[in-house]
């Protein structure tokens, strides 16, 4: 389970390579419970019945698997890593492989990387979802992770972080992978749920994007109107987070920054699945903020991002032509009351 360890320590020109690569990284996304997604296509779901699959669409996921892939689509030099486990986890790495995303994971000894199960029915009824907890990670393999995020750290503009959280991970792992990017003065994106998002925010990242539903339970209140998501995102923003972005499917996004607020309106698609849109739009807003653009500027390209992996099947993800094809209709403008 240890071949891309072996390659590296054991293979002088490989061990160039990778020095190249370490010079020239504008992104590592560290994905501690990547999957295997399946969306299983049913006419009519009929539950302790037998239901006839019309198709069935297989990719790899994992929010900082999907934000790498996208990045790299957008010309950015970016690195994955994190845990993988068995033959699913050989699959997400073929995926990366195919792609030419450079990924370098800690492999688990036991278990295997999830699948997160969907069943989709023609009938326009919200899916069923079936998501496994992922293999247990021991300390040996947390500690291995830690200390090759340390060593890719020096030559690193960005680290994203974010996702559940799988078994036998300490609970604030986020606050620690942030904490080792600040000291390292990198800039970190964090976006997960729950209770390891809160304990993630204490270490201060760079940017957040929680969705409508996550940053609700972030602030512990609904927020029933634009004016209440934009106080929101002032006050998360008010406990030193520079970039607040708060996600909101077909509506866009809102967003507070040291430019000032913002909303992002996409154009209009057809949504086939909505899975991987909000890190595609972390991703998009990475590939232009690492080259200097404004924000503003930033948040169309991540916003028309965003809207691309939208248009596309449970098994795709956006690619260049279509972000391209989507930003002249992708409107950004600042917020007024």
């Amino acid at each position: 389970m240890q071949e891309n360890r072996a390659f590296f320590e054991g293979n002088e020109q490989a061990k160039r390579f990778r020095a190249r690569i370490l010079k020239a990284m504008d992104i590592l996304t560290v994905t501690l419970n990547p999957s295997v997604d399946e969306t299983i296509y049913v006419d009519s779901l009929k539950p302790q019945d037998t239901n006839r699959v019309l198709n069935v669409e297989t990719d790899a996921g994992g929010k900082g698997v999907n934000v790498a892939r996208v990045a790299k689509t957008l010309g950015c030099q970016v690195m994955a890593t994190g845990f993988l486990s068995g033959k699913t986890g050989r699959f997400v790495q073929a995926v990366l492989d195919v792609e030419a995303v450079p990924n370098e994971f800690v492999w688990l000894r036991h278990g295997h990387t999830r699948r997160n199960l969907c069943i989709e029915d023609q009938q326009g009824n919200p899916p069923t979802t079936l998501n496994e907890q992922g293999p247990s990670v021991s300390d040996e393999a947390w500690r291995a992770l830690v200390e090759k995020i340390r060593v890719w750290l020096p030559s690193v503009r960005w680290m994203a972080v974010g996702g559940s959280l799988p078994p036998g991970a300490p609970p604030d792992a986020y606050r620690i992978l942030i904490k080792m990017a600040r000291e390292a003065k990198v800039a970190c994106v964090l976006d997960s749920d729950g209770a390891p998002m809160v304990a993630g925010l204490e270490a201060v990242p760079t940017l957040i994007k929680p969705n409508e539903r996550e940053a609700e339970r972030l602030m512990g209140s609904l927020l029933p109107s634009d004016e209440a998501i934009f106080e929101a995102a002032r006050q998360l923003s008010g406990r030193g987070i520079p970039y607040v972005i708060i996600s909101r499917g077909a509506k866009g996004a809102d967003a507070v920054s040291p430019e000032g607020a913002f909303r992002a309106i996409p154009p209009s698609v057809i949504s086939r699945s909505t899975i991987g849109s909000g890190d595609s739009m972390v991703a998009g807003i990475l590939s232009r903020l690492i080259v200097g653009d404004p924000f503003p500027e930033a948040l169309r390209w991540g916003t028309a991002a965003g809207a691309a992996t939208a248009t596309t099947s449970g098994a795709e993800i956006a690619d260049q032509e279509t972000i391209l094809e989507l930003l002249p209709g992708t409107v950004v403008s600042e917020w007024q009351k």
